[in-house]
Formats: C-alpha cells, sequence, structure tokens
C-alpha cells in the first residue's frame, strides 16, 4: 500500500461511519451499555446473539469492529471498500465466492467515542500481525471505563500546548484536539504511536504530533499547559505481559515516575490529569500514598477516590481470560492472583483520578471520596463535577 494511501482509506471509512451512525448511543441503544468494557468475556456471547438479527448498518458494524465478530461482506461496505480496506490490513475476507458463503473478519477494533472513533486492537481475539501495516509489538488497549473516566474529567479551558503520557490509542489526545494548538503524545510503543497517527487521520485530527519513547525522554525541555496520563495501573503478578497492563506490585511503578518529574514539564499554572488504580497495603490510606509523591511539587493536587475493591475483587476481574480454558484454569489463576496480592500485603485496590495545578506554592494533596453509585440513576456527582468546585474553590484561598 502506497504511504498516502492509508489516511485516504481512513477518511473513506470516516464517512461510511458516519452514515451508518455508528455511534455511542447506537451501542447504549443495541446493547444497554455504557462503557466498551461493559461487555466483557462473560457477556460477550450473549451480546452477539442479542444483535444476530439485527439489519442495520449501525447493527453490522457494531457486530463487526465492536463484537469483534464474523460478518456477510454484503451488510457493511460495498465490494470496492472491502477490497481497499482488505489490502490496507483492516479486514480479513475469507470462504468461498458462493452466497452466504463469504466472511469478512475485523484486523482490529473500532470504538465510537463522543463524536469520534478509536481504532486499536482486538479485545475478544489475538492481536493480528497484519491490521494495517502496523509494526510489531504488545497489542494497543481499547479505551475502556477508565479512559473515558479520565477524558470527560479534564478541566483545563487554555491548554494551547498538551502532552498526552502512555497515549495507547490516542484516546486523550484526540479528545482534546479541538480545544488546542498543538499535542505531543508519547508511547514506548511503536506500534501505540502508529496506532495513535492511525486514529489522528481516521478523524481528520492535525495537530498531533506523536513520538515514541519513554514518558519524558522524548521531549527536548518542552513545557506543556496540560498533562494527561493513563499509565499501566494493575498490579500484576506477570513480568512479562502486555506494556499497557502491569504497574509493579501495588500499581504505581509508572505513575510515580510521572508525577516525580511533572513539575518541570508544567508551565506555571499549568495542569495534570492522571487515572490510575492503587493497591493499598496493610493500614494504609490513599493519603499515605499520594502525598510523598507530591512532596516537593510547586503547586496543588487532589486525589479522587472514585472505586474501592478487595484484593480478591481485583484477582477474579483480571483472571476472567482463563475462562477459555474452563472452570479449573480460572480456578487456578484466581489463586495466582491471589496469592501474589497477599505476598505483597495488599489489603484494597482503589481507582483515583489524579489532578495537579503547578502555582508555585506547595500545598498538601486533599484527598476526597467520590464513589461513584449508579443504581440505576446517578446518586453521586461525576468526577469532573469534583474537580470543577476544587478549581472554583482553590481560586478564593
Amino acid at each position: 500500500m502506497k504511504r498516502n494511501a492509508l489516511p485516504v482509506l481512513l477518511r473513506e471509512l470516516a464517512v461510511h461511519l458516519r452514515a451508518a451512525k455508528y455511534t455511542p448511543d447506537a451501542l447504549a441503544e443495541r446493547l444497554g451499555i455504557r462503557v466498551p468494557d461493559d461487555i466483557g468475556p462473560l457477556n460477550h456471547a450473549a451480546a452477539i446473539e442479542r444483535l444476530r438479527d439485527d439489519t442495520s448498518a449501525a447493527g453490522a458494524l457494531t457486530r463487526l469492529f465492536f463484537l469483534e465478530a464474523d460478518e456477510s461482506p454484503g451488510h457493511v461496505f460495498d465490494v470496492p471498500t472491502q477490497r481497499a480496506m482488505r489490502a490496507a490490513g483492516l479486514l480479513h475476507i475469507h470462504g468461498r465466492r458462493i452466497a452466504g458463503g463469504r466472511r469478512i473478519t475485523p484486523r482490529l477494533r473500532l470504538d465510537p467515542i463522543g463524536n469520534q472513533w478509536l481504532l486499536s486492537d482486538l479485545r475478544f481475539r489475538l492481536p493480528d500481525a497484519r491490521a494495517l501495516g502496523l509494526p510489531a509489538g504488545d497489542p494497543v488497549y481499547p479505551p475502556s471505563s477508565d479512559s473515558l473516566l479520565l477524558r470527560d474529567a479534564v478541566v483545563c479551558p487554555d491548554a494551547n500546548r498538551v502532552l498526552d503520557l502512555c497515549t495507547g490509542s490516542g484516546v486523550q489526545a484526540l479528545s482534546v484536539a479541538a480545544r488546542c494548538q498543538h499535542i505531543v503524545a508519547v508511547d514506548v510503543s511503536a506500534r501505540a504511536a502508529a496506532m495513535t497517527r492511525a486514529n489522528a487521520a481516521l478523524n481528520r485530527v492535525i495537530n498531533i504530533e506523536v513520538r515514541v519513547g519513554d514518558l519524558y525522554r522524548p521531549l527536548a525541555e518542552e513545557r506543556f499547559d496540560l498533562v494527561m496520563a493513563n499509565p499501566p495501573f494493575v498490579p500484576s503478578p506477570y513480568r512479562r505481559g502486555p506494556a499497557y497492563h502491569p504497574g509493579g506490585p501495588t500499581g504505581a511503578r509508572v505513575l510515580k515516575r510521572i508525577v516525580a518529574n511533572l513539575a518541570d514539564v508544567l508551565q506555571p499554572a499549568g495542569r495534570f490529569f492522571a487515572v490510575s488504580h492503587l493497591a493499598l497495603r496493610d493500614r494504609e490510606t490513599a493519603a499515605d500514598v499520594v502525598r510523598p509523591w507530591f512532596g516537593n511539587f510547586p503547586g496543588r493536587a487532589l486525589a479522587l477516590v472514585l472505586e474501592r475493591g478487595s484484593a480478591i475483587d481485583l484477582a477474579a476481574a483480571q483472571a476472567l481470560f482463563a475462562l477459555d480454558d474452563g472452570l479449573a484454569a480460572y480456578a487456578a489463576e484466581v489463586h495466582r492472583w491471589v496469592a501474589y496480592l497477599r505476598r505483597h500485603r495488599v489489603r484494597e485496590v482503589i481507582l483515583v483520578l489524579l489532578v495537579a495545578e503547578r502555582s508555585g506554592r506547595h500545598r498538601a494533596v486533599e484527598v476526597i471520596e467520590a464513589l461513584q453509585r449508579t443504581l440505576p440513576l446517578p446518586l453521586s456527582h461525576p468526577p469532573r463535577h469534583h474537580v470543577e468546585q476544587w478549581f472554583a474553590t482553590l481560586i478564593h484561598r
């Protein structure tokens, strides 16, 4: 495929997606979900069955690119478009040339997020090495609930220069592109960097510069008005795993490095937003863990605690992949995770939204319990509300 052919192909894909109304509302209407990872290993097959008789274009796209199921070629794209996408490595067409015999299989996942679309590696299948000619490497994780939480919580109206660390699919960088002048998106994975470039082309975003490297290393003494980060944060027993996943015994290995050098890249009045899981050990609190990180930070910081769960809750969720090999394999995997977490004295795992502002004078980190409750209507304020209130209060102090 010619070098300039991919952007053209992706723009053509966007036309089809828009015409088919492949949107978050379409997913919510068909599947009854709020965030992409509401569909997981336990309800994936049921979701496919629910849409089996949906003959609409949006239904076919949902089956193909969201549920990652095979689809009939005639339900999605015309023949020339199918050929172009096959040549680019976005689709695999297989089967005999008989009525109803051919099927198309996605090589990548495609999530509608807001008014954009995000390509990433497959969630329910193994990554495809031939997808879009992307470089080899760890899979690029699809946007999930934590991605959307961070995306919706960022409050920074005057950000001209933005840094997005651990960009992955580029979901955070793309979310602020319309209101910023220049965005630098960084990831240690060349595959993730290429995926972000593809997503920028798909959404016709031209003000994102993608760099490959470890956190701040690709920067040349640059400063930013806004820094965002969605780093690997799972306290995992696996030393070798996808780069997007493990965050050390407490999940904070990468996040601590980000905070440690934050003052060097933030402009005065610059803001920082990050989301992470943190494992708390015996008798530890969120304040015990977070406050030392900002000990020398020239400004103020906030930690919003949004979820709490036990070590066993985390083990049960992380072990779900083992169900492919049966219940006994799942039970063994749960035991492995629990044993690892107990060995590191992990008592509880929390979800935290970190916010900071460089104001020139150090202040203690404020910790707020903001657990989210929706049963079934929202019974608590969303994270963005707490962030806006916090910034507004600080103005008058």
